[in-house]
């Protein structure tokens, strides 16, 4: 299956899309992404993440070089090439060719990848291993994962599917997803240190209309005695968790009734 991949205004077969070393995304990590879904050639909330991707360029003084009717012409079309059932588009801008490997260039590298792309078994529940740690810039998609995955050896060894940040006793997210609890019929969901993911956007959009919600700051001691626990995100939608460190978790019914909605919404996008 030829895969193509638009590089600096260019749409060009995988095998001649090349970045010169030069680039401050590998020489620093310096760079801000996004991802989201197409499926059977639809995106999904295609314009929630390009409003975060503009967001996150401007936090770190990246100039997108090109307009956004640009950017969504050329996802569309990669769309078309790449055809597949279900599509993981990702954007990528780094702080392009850096002269003196420090400071951004001018003008940045523009980079968009769709590849096919398989969701979490639905109702797989995840195991979350906690980790005290606090992302820097949490509200900016950045491309630095140093820390998850520098934790990997260690949650391979113990079957962890991912990890939970906290810090000073407050949860924030996950390396990926944002997470929210339920207890006592309420969906309760961190609201500071974080990346304001846009699945967990469009669940606070119609959540109220099945349960009350909070927004606010989480310990670390109530998500324990959580009643049901899920992630969410572009990669997972909604993926329950079944167990964080030693305490357990069953798949709720409140979990799978916000799923079946988050679908629809999915639908109307």
């Amino acid at each position: 299956m030829s895969l193509y991949t638009y590089l600096n205004g260019h749409i060009i077969h995988d095998s001649e899309a090349n970045i010169h070393v030069s680039d401050l995304g590998l020489l620093r990590g310096y760079g801000v992404f996004d991802f989201f879904r197409a499926i059977e050639g639809q995106p999904i909330f295609m314009d929630d993440h390009l409003d975060r991707f503009e967001r996150s360029a401007s936090f770190l003084g990246l100039r997108i070089p090109v307009s956004r009717q640009h950017i969504k012409d050329n996802i569309l079309e990669l769309i078309d090439l790449n055809h597949h059932t279900l599509l993981g588009i990702r954007l990528i801008c780094t702080g392009g060719y850096s002269e003196d490997s420090y400071a951004p260039a001018i003008t940045p590298n523009l980079v968009m990848l769709a590849k096919p792309f398989t969701f979490h078994p639905v109702y797989k529940g995840l195991k979350l291993m906690t980790e005290h740690h606090q992302r820097d810039m949490p509200t900016v998609k950045t491309t630095n994962y140093i820390h998850p995955i520098s934790l990997l050896p260690l949650m391979h060894e113990i079957k962890a599917d991912d990890v939970l940040y906290h810090f000073n006793g407050y949860i924030s997210e996950s390396s990926r997803s944002n997470i929210c609890i339920i207890k006592d019929g309420i969906l309760i969901t961190p609201s500071q240190g974080i990346l304001e993911g846009i699945t967990r956007k469009k669940i606070l959009n119609f959540a109220h209309e099945i349960l009350p919600v909070e927004i606010r700051m989480v310990t670390l001691k109530e998500t324990l005695k959580a009643d049901e626990v899920f992630l969410c995100g572009s990669t997972k939608r909604i993926s329950p968790v079944t167990s964080i460190d030693n305490q357990t978790y069953e798949i709720g019914p409140l979990t799978k009734i916000l799923y079946e909605r988050l679908i629809k919404e999915e639908h109307v996008a």
